[in-house]
């Protein structure tokens, strides 16, 4: 017979795993996925070339909600979880049907962080997390002055789809330089000048210290840190996620930032799972998706009872990162802390707009900083994944692939 495995999260992690189950191991299992969103199953990754208007929403369907559902996938949207019972293996939706389950995984994902000097919703306050909140600056009106709070790879690829869409907008980073955990300075300034001839301003050093309302439940104008006053017609918050784990930790789950799993993605009970955006392995969470494809397939062998014989357990590995940004070529690999002590190989074509930075430890490339020409960036994290020894051809690496294979 058949267990009954419920997944509470229809985002890009949940979805991932009862596509794959319920086309590999159809006789194992029963599945319910539970979402939250009345949109189940499309691509997150698209939610920028969305705002940019570069896409429409048809083309971000991520899997085929109607083969899942033939192949015993029952899929319940627009519906919360609001109690899990682990003793009685039970949980309660919102509408208050009760659901028994034989295995569970949370993929409940995250939020965008808001501001802890917010004391109400306002209307004019949004995330950059999902469809609702495309939607929601879809309709601001023409002309609106909007602040984006966060210089990361979201913050930038919601300014460049805002402006694309005819709005004056303004970023406030908190350090000295955008994308200040992938690029060094000198790649995030070429980044800046792109960005700023694509008409965004950016205040640097600078962060949110209030939102002002003025009685009402729209923001007016905000203040910074250094006293600095904007007045704004929208404030979109991407400084930072925080992991969805309020029903887990009120079910009794271990629960730090993030649910604790182990490398095979097991919580703290038996028989209950986490997955994605909502778990913490080793005191690190996830925000990229590689990682958590890795979870997706390591999980599906957990549940499938082969993960000792076929795959092995999740691991903590280099991701390479890419702004979503149309006609801005950049690629970054590897932690920039561990840059210290290295030894870097630096090229520079500032009339180009070309920077490359590799960074060699112990004959080993630990990190990548491409900018404008990227052609090479899928071979530089071939060789940090697979540890290789680039000793013999130190002296070429900063020319790429095709210069050191033909040397």
């Amino acid at each position: 017979m058949r267990e009954h495995l419920v997944i509470i999260g229809g985002g890009m992690a949940g979805v991932k795993l009862a596509k794959t189950l319920s086309e590999q191991e159809q006789h194992l299992y029963d599945i319910t996925l539970i979402s939250e969103e009345a949109n189940v199953g499309y691509n997150r990754i698209m939610l920028s070339p969305l705002l940019a208007d570069e896409i429409s929403e048809s083309d971000m369907a991520l899997v085929d909600l109607s083969a899942m559902q033939q192949s015993n996938v029952n899929i319940l949207a627009g519906t919360q979880v609001t109690k899990v019972k682990l003793d009685s293996s039970q949980l309660t939706l919102s509408n208050r049907q009760i659901l028994s389950f034989d295995k569970l995984v949370f993929a409940t994902g995250s939020r965008s962080r808001m501001p802890e000097s917010s004391e109400q919703l306002h209307e004019n306050l949004i995330g950059f997390r999902d469809l609702n909140d495309v939607a929601k600056m879809a309709n601001l009106p023409d002309n609106s002055s909007i602040v984006v709070v966060g210089g990361g790879l979201l913050g930038l690829e919601a300014a460049v789809g805002l402006v694309k869409r005819g709005h004056r907008v303004t970023v406030v980073h908190r350090s000295s330089h955008l994308l200040n955990r992938q690029l060094d300075t000198q790649a995030a300034a070429l980044l800046q000048a792109e960005l700023e001839a694509q008409g965004v301003h950016f205040i640097l050093l600078d962060g949110l210290k209030e939102l002002i309302d003025e009685g009402t439940n729209r923001i007016k104008r905000i203040s910074l840190n250094s006293g600095r006053e904007l007045d704004t017609d929208c404030v979109v918050m991407t400084a930072g996620i925080v992991p969805e784990v309020s029903v887990a930790k009120d079910a009794g789950l271990e629960v730090n930032k993030a649910i604790v799993v182990n490398e095979w993605l097991e919580t703290s009970c038996q028989n209950v799972f986490a997955l994605g955006e909502c778990t913490e392995y080793r005191k690190q969470t996830f925000g990229l998706v590689a990682p958590i494809w890795d979870q997706v397939d390591v999980l599906v062998a957990r549940l499938v009872g082969s993960h000792k014989n076929y795959r092995g357990p999740f691991q903590v590995k280099p991701t390479p990162v890419k702004l979503k940004v149309s006609g801005i070529n950049l690629f970054s690999v590897g932690n920039l802390d561990e840059f210290e002590g290295g030894q870097s190989f630096v090229f520079k074509d500032p009339s180009a707009r070309h920077y490359r930075r590799l960074v060699v430890k112990d004959g080993k490339l630990v990190g990548a900083i491409l900018f404008g020409n990227v052609a090479d960036g899928g071979w530089y994290f071939q060789l940090i994944q697979n540890n290789t020894d680039i000793t013999p051809f130190s002296d070429r690496l900063l020319f790429g692939e095709t210069y050191c294979q033909a040397s």
